[in-house]
């Protein structure tokens, strides 16, 4: 019976563990990256210097309207996230989308957004809960949050599975080990504003 009980157990953890593989993105995604890093400013957004604390994390992100699958050209987005340690550090206490942390960037012609930053720390009392917030202005709703898979529990991964608010980054490596990601996100309700 106790050697069942070891069997039960042993299976339920690692069903539960966290797969943290981080492997190096291929050709493909390099050039990809290449051409994300070529976008004007404007798309361009660099929420982290060279002195902050953490991983460095390059998020490519492509946002589209989720029933048409139409790129989102113009889109202003905001982003924001905790430091390594897990603080927002917002300078308003009372709204964390104040947080130290932060920056805004407009969508380009398909819907690109590049953005330099790094790995949020979890906060609170609960592990495995890094993401980054992001506000889609006009979207009904504007909020969406970018978990990452290598950092999301089983449960955190069935939750996003579930929503079409939560969506999962699967983190990969470049050649000099900064951390990078690809991640489509599909919005619903955008209020579009052409320019």
């Amino acid at each position: 019976m106790n050697r069942l009980l070891l069997i039960i157990f042993s299976l339920s953890v690692i069903s539960c563990s966290i797969d943290r593989t981080i492997i190096e993105i291929t050709e493909d995604e390099n050039n990809t990256l290449i051409d994300f890093q070529k976008l004007p400013r404007e798309n361009f957004l660099k929420i982290t210097d060279k002195n902050e604390p953490g991983e460095k994390l390059i998020l490519c992100l492509t946002f589209i309207e989720k029933e048409s699958k139409r790129k989102l050209p113009n889109q202003p987005v905001q982003f924001y996230h905790t430091s390594t340690s897990g603080n927002y550090e917002p300078t308003d206490i009372n709204d964390e989308s104040t947080a130290r942390l932060s920056g805004q960037a407009t969508t380009n012609n398909m819907g690109q957004i590049y953005i330099e930053t790094i790995l949020p720390g979890d906060y609170g009392s609960s592990n495995d809960n890094r993401h980054i917030h992001t506000t889609v202005f006009g979207a009904r709703p504007e909020a969406y949050d970018i978990h990452f898979k290598q950092y999301t529990t089983y449960m955190g991964k069935r939750f996003a599975k579930g929503s079409d608010q939560h969506f999962l980054a699967d983190l990969k490596k470049t050649k000099n080990n900064t951390l990078v990601s690809f991640l489509t996100i599909e919005v619903k309700n955008p209020n579009q504003l052409e320019k």
